[in-house]
């Protein structure tokens, strides 16, 4: 019998927490905002940039637009039209959530800041930008509920999408039923976990809530239990990769699973696609199984997959004696990026 990783308990404890931190967001007062509002750009990386995303597929739903950036700085557009922009950073101390802060503030945008502390809390509350302080002692990926609810309450407040407390109410409930501490989302996860023994796992999804989700399980997968993994969504997928499950002959059959999420509102040729492609390719990969999205409001179903892909990582650590809390090679690189002590002052650290 494998070992139990010491953190596989207490990540499985911040898990059971996002019903309550999607309540949180729900009743989250906003500070006043400062400059006006214009398209909003969400800047983050990892378990808080994916905030960006969730907000660009629910905002994509009710036909609005919005703009996600992850990486050093701003695009080069921000310049010209001057989005309000929203940093995600749980840490505060993310080095390109703080690039992207600073190019904010020079070129004089209306700049919202959702973190539990750190740097960009400290810096961006004294340049009198707004802060969304969210409680800290988490994992960043464990505390997309803080994250996500506090982007969707800005983003609500800016008009960009309907006002989300309803939904984040269902999507608290959902989630309790599912990844809380008395849910039943466990079953469903030991058993595409167990189909997985041996795997290699691709998650496909499509556009636009279950190709977020999809992507989450997938870094989730990464983080929580040292596991390679991909994602791909449809129909885009069906137009490229799955010609290369040809080669090497025979070997993603037996090393490779795929689990597809499935959505309600999924188009009709998506959902054609799917059972097509199944059929297809079951000779070339293994299929092990789909899960369907709950819930009625978007943001809902969004959190329903989310609760299942979490409780998946997990299992899939704990089958390997994998320790979720521990990111030893993204430390490591933290280390190497981290400036010395006589080095410039202003040199942003990472991560």
């Amino acid at each position: 019998m494998n070992e139990t990783p010491s953190g596989l308990a207490e990540m499985r404890s911040q898990m059971t927490t996002l019903g309550a931190q999607l309540r949180w967001g729900a009743d989250l007062f906003l500070p006043e905002r400062g400059g006006p509002a214009g398209e909003i750009l969400v800047c983050g990386m990892g378990g808080s940039g994916i905030t960006g995303d969730f907000l660009s597929a629910v905002a994509a739903t009710q036909g609005r637009r919005t703009s996600v950036h992850k990486s050093y700085g701003l695009p080069g557009w921000a310049a010209r039209e001057k989005p309000s922009i929203t940093v995600v950073s749980y840490s505060g101390d993310t080095a390109e959530a703080l690039s992207s802060w600073r190019s904010a503030l020079e070129l004089g945008l209306s700049v919202t800041v959702v973190t539990s502390g750190g740097e960009l809390g400290e810096k961006a509350a004294g340049a009198g930008h707004r802060v969304v302080m969210v409680p800290g002692g988490y994992q960043p990926r464990s505390a997309l509920g803080y994250g996500l609810s506090a982007v969707l309450r800005v983003a609500a407040e800016a008009g960009v999408i309907s006002d989300p407390r309803p939904s984040l109410e269902e999507a608290a409930s959902i989630a309790d039923g599912l990844s809380g501490v008395e849910g039943g989302g466990m079953a469903l996860a030991s058993e595409l976990a167990a189909a997985m023994a041996g795997r290699m796992v691709g998650v496909y999804g499509s556009s636009p809530l279950t190709a977020v989700a999809a992507q989450r399980w997938k870094t989730q997968i990464n983080e929580n239990a040292k596991r390679t993994a991909f994602w791909a969504a449809l129909p885009e997928a069906t137009h490229n990769e799955i010609t290369g499950w040809d080669f090497p002959a025979g070997l993603a059959h037996s090393r490779v699973g795929l689990l597809a999420l499935r959505d309600r509102d999924e188009h009709p040729g998506v959902s054609s696609r799917f059972g097509h492609l199944q059929t297809l390719i079951a000779d070339r990969v293994s299929w092990t199984g789909e899960v369907w999205a709950q819930g009625s409001s978007p943001v809902a179903r969004l959190i329903s997959l989310v609760a299942v892909g979490d409780l998946f990582s997990l299992e899939l650590a704990r089958l390997a004696a994998a320790d979720p809390m521990r990111v030893e090679l993204i430390d490591r690189l933290k280390e190497r990026m981290t400036p010395p002590p006589d080095s410039r002052a202003d040199t942003p650290r990472a991560f």
